[in-house]
């Protein structure tokens, strides 16, 4: 059987549940779990560097203005 497609990681602080999802959209729609809020939530693209095999983490910023775009603090 073939995997499900995985490149955002979604992470609360405190909280040891790590959540994922293939798209940015569902990641960033996404509610918290009872007892958090999008304020403690943590946004990571995952993906794999095919000429290195390494793999490669970056934060994505959950914060986007009304155009859709990442809000740079």
């Amino acid at each position: 059987m073939a995997a499900s497609k995985l490149n955002y990681l979604v992470m609360y602080k405190n909280h040891s549940q790590v959540y994922g999802c293939s798209s940015k959209k569902t990641a960033l729609d996404s509610p918290p779990p009872e007892g958090f809020s999008d304020d403690d939530k943590n946004i990571f693209f995952i993906t794999l560097e095919p000429d290195s095999n390494n793999i490669s983490l970056i934060k994505i910023n959950n914060k986007e203005n009304e155009n859709g775009q990442e809000v740079v603090e």
